[in-house]
Formats: structure tokens, C-alpha cells, sequence
């Protein structure tokens, strides 16, 4: 017999000492660890949405035409967001992306609204009224979008420039 015969009489504890049984013991515990998960009890990661700005061709093509507010990202001239007074559209993955007014939802300048609604979306806009100013025929605001999924997980926002017109 080739050695083994040994551990089948004595057993591998008194064979290779406590300290190795322990070693394996806190290795098995280490690949369980693993397998079930960091241990963290934290939600999932949320998936997020890259909008991109809306051209004007976007515009034209959609006919996306009326009164409107424009929220865009930061200081940027493009706009990641068009509201009308029945509808909003947001660019995401190169399509234009319609929103349905809440009739519930809070009035904003030119006859938008606050809250946005599409299957298993919520668009949220606000301005800030205090940084209202106006030029060359258009309203201006500090303000700001969020887009949530149905579950209230915010997929993409940001704090930027509002333009309305119209």
C-alpha cells in the first residue's frame, strides 16, 4: 500500500496535525464565502441611461414643435430633455423617447409639468424659480431632470441650464 492506507487508520487530524484541518476549514469557509456572495445586503446595481442631447433634426423629424422648455445637461447647448405642455421626449440610445404628462404633477413655465410618465419610467423636472431671467425672448431657469424606472431607481440625472420659449 502506498501511504494511504495510513490515513484510513489514524485519520487525516492526527495524521497532518489540527493546524492543517483548520487551514482547509477556513479555505472551504473562503470559496463559500465567495460562491453565496460579498456578504453585503445592499440593493443591486441599478442599471444607468446615457441621454444624449437632442438635435435639431430630432426636432424636425418628430415635429416636437410649440411651447416648450429645453433642460440641458450642465452649461451645454444640448438639450436632454424637450417638455411640452402634453408630452416630454428624451434621447436615449439614439431614439427619442416619449413621456406622457401626469395630469397630477405641478405646472412649470409655458405650460410643462413636473412629472413625465411612460411605461415603466418616471421623468422628473424642476426649476428652480429664483434663477428665473429672460433674454432675447426666451425664459431661463437653473433646474434639473431625473429619470426613474418603475421601482424609483434613478437611471440618469443631472443639475443644468433650462430654456424656455414659445
Amino acid at each position: 500500500m502506498l501511504g494511504f492506507c495510513h490515513e484510513e487508520k489514524h485519520g487525516i487530524a492526527r495524521l497532518y496535525g489540527p493546524h492543517l484541518v483548520r487551514f482547509l476549514t477556513v479555505i472551504a469557509f473562503g470559496f463559500l464565502a465567495v460562491a453565496c456572495g460579498s456578504g453585503e445586503n445592499g440593493p443591486p446595481a441599478t442599471p444607468t441611461l446615457d441621454a444624449q442631447p437632442i438635435t435639431y433634426m430630432d426636432i424636425e423629424s418628430a415635429k416636437l414643435t410649440g411651447p416648450s422648455c429645453n433642460y440641458a445637461s450642465g452649461h451645454s447647448m444640448g438639450a436632454v430633455v424637450r417638455a411640452m405642455n402634453s408630452e416630454a421626449v428624451m434621447k436615449i440610445g439614439g431614439a427619442l423617447k416619449r413621456f406622457t404628462l401626469d395630469p397630477q404633477c405641478d405646472k412649470l413655465e409655458k405650460g410643462t409639468g413636473s412629472r413625465y410618465v411612460a411605461p415603466g419610467y418616471v421623468l422628473d423636472l424642476a426649476v428652480k424659480s429664483e434663477s428665473r431671467h429672460e433674454q432675447a425672448g426666451r425664459v431661463g431657469f437653473q433646474g434639473s431632470v431625473r429619470l426613474s424606472d418603475g421601482k424609483g431607481r434613478v437611471l440618469y440625472a443631472t443639475d443644468g441650464d433650462v430654456q424656455c420659449s414659445g
